[in-house]
């Protein structure tokens, strides 16, 4: 089965008149982040599926740029076919390399 990996990337708050970024570098910012997580995720999920169940996990990545305060939070939910397979996702994801 395939990573499933979902974004889900909003901008918050009333844009400060002397922005860090316009609406086009927040775009870029975006695409950069979606592009640096999915290889990432797929680097250390690669072949690895559910012993038992055969499944791969699935990822909803949330970011949420903060206009006020330009900064972007990103938030990860996972999603496994047990809570066996979700630990070891959750270890491997934890991993520094």
């Amino acid at each position: 089965m395939a990573l499933e990996i979902r974004f889900d990337f909003r901008v918050e708050g009333q844009a400060r008149e002397d922005a860090f970024l316009d609406p086009l570098e927040l775009d870029q910012l975006f695409e950069g982040t979606r592009r640096s997580m999915t290889a990432g995720l797929k680097r250390k999920f690669q072949g690895v599926v559910c012993a038992e169940h055969g499944v791969a996990p699935s990822f909803v990545i949330r970011g949420t740029y903060q206009n006020t305060a330009e900064e972007l939070d990103i938030q990860y939910h996972v999603d496994a076919c047990c809570q066996a397979f979700l630990l070891r996702v959750m270890r491997i994801l934890n991993r520094r390399a």
